[in-house]
């Protein structure tokens, strides 16, 4: 008996979901790629509250200004319909002649006051993407970026090159 009058109250009682679940209604579609929809509804929802979300002031000043970080990869541009470069990447991350990808570690700039000398030491310092992160960010990036750039006092020379593998080597191996 419960459970069929909780079933017909959801029927008859109309549903009432906050403004603020759905997000895209918020943000601008400013962005021109075939990524963002440009289609997007801004019309509210008709049942909504008179203290809703909506009518707030300060929360409509700061939507408006709104930006979403966005890494995905636009696979063909407005202008020219080529695929482009996720700059994050490019920023963040430095492609090694064999394809792997270096970076600095996390929390690099973070809070150094209270971190000690030995941990600052080892912030400095570069770690390996392993493979899925690598195949991931070979596809964020285009042609250009996955070329060997030489550098005058290449500080990464040393790590260019994969003389552990037998593949990869360049030299012969010294055999004792």
């Amino acid at each position: 008996m419960f459970r069929c009058a909780t079933s017909v109250l959801r029927i008859l009682l109309p549903r009432t979901i906050p403004y603020y679940f759905n997000a895209t209604r918020i943000v601008p579609s400013e962005i021109k790629s075939f990524s963002t929809l440009n289609s997007i509804n801004t019309t509210p929802f008709t049942s909504l509250r008179n203290d809703s979300l909506v009518k707030n002031k300060q929360i409509l000043d700061i939507s408006k200004n709104l930006v979403v970080p966005v890494r995905a990869v636009t696979k063909f541009s407005l202008k020219s319909g080529k695929r482009k470069t996720v700059k994050a990447v490019v920023k963040r991350f430095f492609r090694l002649h064999w394809g792997g990808w270096i970076r600095t570690k996390i929390g690099k700039h973070k809070k150094m006051w209270k971190k000690s000398s030995a941990q600052k030491r080892r912030l400095r310092q570069h770690v390996f993407c392993n493979g899925t992160q690598n195949n991931l960010l070979d596809k964020m990036v285009t042609r250009f970026w996955k070329k060997p750039k030489y550098y005058v006092n290449d500080p990464y020379a040393p790590y260019h090159t994969r003389e552990e593998f037998s593949i990869t080597r360049k030299k012969p191996r010294n055999e004792y």
